[in-house]
């Protein structure tokens, strides 16, 4: 669980987790952005509440991503708060 979502994701290694709004094309944006800066995914998963509500990704990536790449995660209108880690 994070906060109050449910999550299938493994805690190790580098994650992006990533609170936004439930929409369609969430999952794409983030991964283009990954994908365009030569980040590799090893893991994805979603959690929500409700659909088109809130919701949790839970990203799993072998590189720690970039300034550009997190930036502009960050400036996707619908990614309301989003953290890097590297456990």
């Amino acid at each position: 669980m994070i906060g109050s979502f449910g999550v299938d994701a493994s805690m190790e290694g580098s994650l992006i987790l990533c609170r936004q709004v439930d929409q369609p094309g969430m999952i794409g944006s983030v991964g283009n952005i990954l994908g365009e800066e030569n980040v590799n995914v090893s893991f994805m998963s979603v959690g929500r509440i409700t659909p088109r509500k809130q919701a949790v990704m839970t990203i799993g990536v072998d590189e720690e991503p970039n300034k550009e790449a997190l930036k502009m995660t960050g400036e996707i209108p619908a990614v309301e708060e989003f953290v890097f880690l590297k456990l």
